[in-house]
């Protein structure tokens, strides 16, 4: 591995985060943030965009970025960018480094959960403006991918763009636009930059312009923070909620098909096999969750609106939560835990396995029962009328392992280190087992809210300090599609 490029790249990514951050100052100035956040926010600006600015300056200007060198600056940029983001958590908020930690990790990767349990009287949480702010806009910068912003804004990562694009894009086929990638990733963060000004303008008659633009990033970005405590049911709006499901399915859907239809080619939806199956999906959970609903609620009109909504913060991975789902009947909680793992379409700002990948092992699943039945048939495996290679199969086969091996892995080790998980919260207590793996696949599918102490009534404020930093590897994972993580553990990765 070239260590010096990767240096370089790495610290021109972190001077575009830090310019962001920047952006916090003037938001805490005009919303009257006490001197003492606006110089945290500040300095912690002025330290990151120094150290990027410093180390953009070292190693070479015009070396190709090899297969190594991609995977390398995308997990170094996502941990770089966690490091100098937590430092406005840490200064301007007065948080623990390791929960600043979490915080940004579960902005930047769109998960969403949170160890915030102060509010205001208003509802509002107990946090700077200008901090809420930057808290939400973590979540915008990661939706569509710091890394692909950055491959639209700098020409010094050059020829080796394609190995950050394929490392970075969540999916198994984030597809592309233009021969250059440079261009394919402006005309993304063109339609992102799009749907976003599109929700900010429809919620802003029900809230104020700050809470419009911070549930829009943490809508467009499939993230869930929210500027009050009781997320998006603070409002008790059904225009709100509406809103909020229309563009968080929007989100959930690969943006090359919204490039498309802006293009004016609105059938290449309908064409998409991914996007039928995701329809689909949605479709049928919605009806399930409300037929479980209208067994509890006499309203047919809130059912179906609570149905909608939780199914598409559930399938897109965001985590919005209007009620506690945690108390809704099993096979309404079943389903959404389900959903979890299904996660968005590819080419989407969703987490979890994808759409198109459970598709493809569905269909790989049925051909493996055709082969048995009839042991000198010829099954090929299509999408979208194209034969699926088999290096594709296997690759979405080890994925897929892998991701359930991860989340495992992950809820047992909570089992073995969280000392707090059966301890009761306000005089209940919550299944330890349920809480740990639900906590494992909200992370890793970057969710957020799960069940039991994880659940959207609560959050992970009450777990150790170890326990959230596994977490937060559980995001990263999660975030950058498992093998871009993983491969670094690789002894054969660090060799000439």
């Amino acid at each position: 591995m070239q260590v010096r490029l990767v240096i370089r790249v790495v610290s021109a990514i972190l001077l575009v985060v830090g310019v962001a951050m920047l952006t916090a100052v003037p938001v805490a100035l005009l919303r009257g943030d006490e001197w003492a956040a606006v110089l945290g926010l500040l300095a912690a600006s002025g330290i990151t965009c120094f150290a990027g600015a410093a180390g953009a300056r070292q190693g070479p200007t015009a070396t190709s970025i090899r297969i190594r060198e991609g995977f390398g600056i995308v997990t170094f940029s996502w941990l770089a960018a966690t490091l100098f983001g937590a430092l406005p958590f840490a200064w301007a908020g007065g948080m623990g480094y390791v929960d600043a930690l979490f915080e940004t990790m579960s902005g930047f990767t769109t998960t969403g959960a949170s160890i915030l349990t102060e509010q205001r009287a208003d509802g509002v949480f107990a946090l700077p403006w200008g901090l809420l702010y930057w808290r939400s806009l973590t979540h915008w910068l990661g939706g569509m991918g710091i890394v692909v912003l950055s491959l639209a804004v700098l020409p010094l990562l050059g020829t080796g763009a394609m190995q950050l694009y394929h490392s970075e894009a969540p999916g198994p086929d984030s597809g592309q636009l233009t021969p250059r990638i440079a261009h394919t990733a402006r005309r993304l963060w063109g339609v992102y930059v799009l749907l976003s000004i599109a929700q900010t303008l429809l919620l802003w008659p029900r809230m104020d312009l700050l809470e419009a633009w911070c549930h829009t990033c943490g809508t467009m970005a499939t993230g869930g923070f929210s500027t009050r405590f009781a997320s998006v049911g603070a409002f008790e709006s059904a225009y709100v909620e509406w809103v909020v499901t229309v563009f968080m399915l929007l989100a959930g859907i690969n943006f090359l098909l919204h490039y498309k239809a802006l293009l004016g080619q609105p059938r290449e939806y309908a064409r998409d096999e991914e996007f039928r199956f995701y329809g689909y999906v949605v479709l049928g959970s919605v009806a399930v969750v409300a037929l479980a609903l209208g067994r509890v609620s006499g309203s047919a009109g809130t059912t179906l609106r609570q149905a909608a909504f939780h199914v598409a913060s559930m399938v897109t991975t965001t985590g919005f939560a209007t009620v506690d789902f945690d108390a809704w009947p099993a096979v309404a909680r079943v389903l959404l835990v389900w959903l979890m793992f299904v996660g968005g379409c590819g080419g989407s700002t969703g987490g979890g396995i994808k759409c198109s990948r459970v598709l493809l092992l569905l269909k790989y699943a049925g051909a493996q029962v055709k082969r048995t039945l009839y042991p000198r048939s010829v099954v090929n495996i299509r999408l979208n009328d194209r034969p699926v290679p088999p290096a594709i199969l296997s690759r979405i086969l080890g994925f897929s392992l892998i991701y359930l091996g991860l989340f495992l892995i992950v809820g047992f080790l909570l089992c073995v280190i969280e000392p707090n998980l059966a301890t009761p919260v306000d005089g209940v207590a919550y299944n330890p087992i349920e809480t740990a793996f639900s906590a494992s696949v909200a992370s890793l599918s970057n969710i957020g809210p799960g069940l039991g102490k994880v659940g959207p009534a609560r959050n992970y404020a009450w777990m150790s300090p170890w326990s959230k930093l596994l977490l937060v590897f559980a995001m990263l994972v999660g975030r950058l599609e498992v093998f871009t993580v993983i491969v670094l553990f690789h002894p054969r990765f660090w060799r000439r």
